[in-house]
Parts: C-alpha cells; structure tokens; sequence
C-alpha cells in the first residue's frame, strides 16, 4: 500500500509540474509578445550626461524613462562637461543629453545674456536647427545663480528679496556677501547684478571662496549672504533662505533635452514622450532630487527609479 501511494503521489506531482511548465512557458510567450509590441523600431539612441549630480539625474530620468517606453537605449552617463559632450553629440557618438538654455545662449552662441525663459528657449533653439541638434520642450527648473541669506540674517533685517538686501546696503549695512572669484568679473555676474539692482557692493563685504565653499561659509558665520545655485540641495540640508531675484538679474538656465535631428526623425513620439518628463521638473523637484543623492547617498538609479514610479512614468 505504501508503495502504491508513493507512486500515486510522484505521478500527481509530475502532473502538477508538467502543468506548472506549460502556464509558465505561456506567461514568457505572453510577457515576450507584450515586450515585442511596446519596443520601438530604430536606431539606438544613446544616451550621455554631464558629470554633476543634477546632470547624471537627467540623463538617468532620460534613459530610464525612454527604456521603460520600449525606445531602445545604450547608456553612456558621465561623459564630461561642455567642451567634451557637445562635440560628442554633434558627432554622433552620442544623441542625446541635456543641456541648459542659458548655457547654449551664451556658450555656444557667444549671445549676451538673456533674462526670459521662452526667449532664451526660442533663441537656441532656432540657431542649433542648422547644426542637426533639436532642443526639445524645456523644463521648468531653472538652475541659475541666486542670493541665499542665512536664516537668522534673513529674519533680522526682514529679508525676503534681492531688493531688501539691496535697501540694507543703501543704508549703510555692511553685509558679509561670499562670492566666487570668476563671478565677480563675469559678464553676467557682479557687473550685471549691480546694474540690475543700481548699487554697488562695497568691497569689503565681498569674501571671495573657492566654488563648494560658499555654504560652509555660511554655515561657519563668516558670511551673511552668498552666491548660490537654485536648485542646490544644502540651502534646504542648511535651512538657508533664496531671495527672491525681483529685478531679474540673473540669465535663465532651464534644462532641456537636447537630440540630434536624425533620431527625432525616427521617432516621431519621442518629443511628446519626453515632455511628459520634463513638465514635472520643477525648481523644486529637481532640489529634492539633488538631495537624495547628494545629501542623502542614495545613488542616481534608486532616485530616478523612485521618482519615475511615484509619476507614473515607469511600472
């Protein structure tokens, strides 16, 4: 009877197994036939970005987003700044990063600074069309110079504008201002925030830091204000305060995918896909993201993962 049974028993099981393998074969037949219908047909576009935190973030978001879309992709991340990623996707070795507006006006166009976002935006965009390079919809971020104000600074003199700073120097108030040595001369830096706000900052207020510096300097109470990037993580990490720039001193910077024409000809979904990704990187969101990965160690593909699936951009 034993012996039966045991038979009985291994003839269920190699049934049910049997059964278990052909559902199983079914679901990657399924599962394949889903993938086959969501792959695009074309060529590989590969995707590259600057070196920086917030670079890497955009071309992951890019090159996540896109593979979740079916697009083939080939990931080529951390290629190098301006001088070396420009050239690559010109060249074809790459074909798409992103790249700030401010940056394509002034450093590829030699064009004066520009101070609206469209503008910038149309300017760029309608000069690199003939070099074979589409800038696609940009995103809202702009990632530009701005004056963080120490909180506690902030809250004595009733800071809330570049404006009331401004007010304070007029009176006589001699405000520690950190800045950086090449932005004291630049075109679109001192000279140019002094002639927006009609002042000049005493230069004995001025301590000039090595670029990284300027928030631990803060921090130390050597400074009362400083030059900052808008969308940097520590002036929220800091609790710092960003006045806001009412007389538009500083030159836009909103990122935006840049794409070699060939690849936006072959696929003709690609712009209004990538717009879906775009519209939602705000100044504010791109400063959280900059903080899970910098403050926080999260690496650049847990954040861009995370992020994508709380948008409902990538299952």
């Amino acid at each position: 009877m034993k012996k039966r049974s045991l038979v009985f028993i291994v003839a269920v099981l190699s049934l049910a197994l049997a059964l278990g393998g052909v559902v199983g074969c079914g679901s990657q037949t399924a599962s394949k036939g889903a993938e086959a219908e969501t792959a695009k047909k074309g060529p590989t576009i590969k995707i590259s970005s600057k070196t920086f935190t917030e670079a890497s973030l955009l071309g992951t978001l890019s090159l996540q987003y896109l593979k979740g879309l079916g697009y083939p992709v080939e990931n080529k991340m951390g290629l190098g700044e301006l001088a070396v990623i420009r050239p690559a996707l010109t060249s074809g070795q790459i074909d798409l990063y992103w790249e700030y507006t401010g940056t394509g006006v002034m450093n590829l166009m030699n064009h004066a600074p520009v101070f609206e976002a469209q503008e910038s935006y149309k300017l760029i965009k309608e000069w690199d069309a003939k070099n074979g390079i589409e800038w696609l919809d940009y995103a809202p971020m702009d990632d530009t110079y701005g004056i963080v104000v120490r909180s506690d600074v902030a809250e004595k003199y009733n800071l809330k504008t570049t404006s009331d700073y401004v007010a304070q120097v007029k009176k006589g108030e001699h405000l520690k201002f950190v800045s950086f040595p090449e932005w004291d001369g630049r075109a679109d830096g001192l000279p140019s925030f002094e002639k927006s706000y009609d002042f000049k900052m005493p230069k004995d207020d001025i301590v000039d830091v090595a670029m990284g510096l300027n928030y631990d300097t803060l921090k130390a109470k050597k400074g009362d204000l400083a030059l900052a990037f808008t969308t940097e993580p520590r002036i929220v990490a800091d609790k710092l305060v960003m006045l806001q720039d009412d007389k538009k001193a500083f030159p836009v910077y909103n990122a935006c995918p840049v794409v070699r024409k060939q690849i936006v000809d072959a696929y003709p979904t690609l712009a209004a896909d990538l717009k879906k990704l775009s519209s939602i990187l705000d100044t504010k969101t791109i400063t959280e993201l900059n903080m899970q990965a910098d403050i926080e160690k999260k690496s650049i593909e847990e954040v861009s993962t995370t992020f994508l699936k709380s948008k409902g951009l990538l299952k």
